[in-house]
């Protein structure tokens, strides 16, 4: 197995990548917009923080720390790498709406280790090492104390959209009528990455995430997992980068929201199925 990184270092070599990516987001609005797929735009913006976040990070560290980025694909080392959503949320950036995210993770042996995470347009960011504790702005920060569900505020993710987009509608309707009918709020924000960091701070109580990528989870992952949450699978086992659906909770909530998802099992969000079609 391979050794872990030094993550004094790479949490610096994070930040410093994170400046770039911030003030280039700030100072450029999105111009140029393509489709990757259904519904999946892809901008300029994306494009150009993923080569600043790809090069300043290779600068401090071109050999033993692969990368994956969402636009670009994995190059380097599988084992340990960085992970980066260059923004989380690009349909809301597109149309000016300021919840998005950038989010930078970093995987050893498929499970996240370092998060940062920025979200421009708030003024707010986010990072966290495994067992450092996590912070926002370089405060610490922890989960709500909530232990009802209908006292809980739940971030919920997108519908479907390209290749998946029938079974995940049934599926995410289904989880919606039965969250709706028992939590005291359901919100889509449409940025996974948002909402694992609110877990994290308290302005969630839990989020639900279907389909997403290592890209979109692992930075907030263990950020959310750093300051109390439970981040878990479907079928309550740990979330790793494998994962296609993300549950992060906090401590309070397991017992009431976790039965819920059993109406994933089957499906492709449920461990063991994620490569089915």
């Amino acid at each position: 197995m391979a050794q872990r990184p030094d993550l004094t270092f790479a949490l610096t070599a994070a930040h410093n990548a994170m400046d770039l990516a911030v003030e280039h987001v700030l100072r450029h609005p999105p111009r140029q917009i393509r489709y990757k797929g259904d519904r999946d735009p892809v901008s300029d913006v994306d494009e150009t923080v993923e080569r600043l976040i790809h090069q300043r990070l290779t600068g401090a560290d071109s050999t033993s720390i692969g990368f994956l980025g969402e636009e670009t694909g994995p190059v380097g080392n599988r084992d340990t790498y960085w992970v980066l959503d260059p923004i989380d949320g690009t349909v809301n950036h597109q149309h000016g709406n300021p919840l998005c995210a950038i989010a930078l993770g970093l995987v050893h042996n498929e499970q996240p280790v370092l998060g940062v995470t920025a979200l421009p347009f708030l003024g707010h960011r986010y990072s966290a090492t495994e067992g450092g504790g996590a912070f926002r702005d370089g405060e610490p920060i922890t989960t709500s104390n909530t232990d009802k569900l209908n006292k809980a505020l739940i971030g919920f993710g997108d519908y479907g959209s390209g290749t998946d987009t029938g079974l995940r509608d049934v599926l995410c309707a289904s989880l919606d009528h039965s969250l709706t009918a028992r939590a005291q709020g359901l919100r889509r924000y449409g940025s996974s990455a948002l909402d694992l960091v609110w877990v994290a701070d308290g302005t969630l109580d839990a989020c639900i995430l279907l389909g997403n990528r290592s890209w979109d989870t692992a930075s907030g992952a263990v950020i959310a997992r750093e300051a109390g949450a439970l981040v878990l699978d479907s079928d309550a086992s740990p979330h790793s980068v494998r994962s296609r659906c993300v549950v992060a909770v906090s401590p309070g909530l397991p017992e009431e929201l976790l039965p819920l998802l059993h109406q994933l099992r089957g499906s492709r969000f449920w461990p063991g199925n994620w490569t089915s079609a």
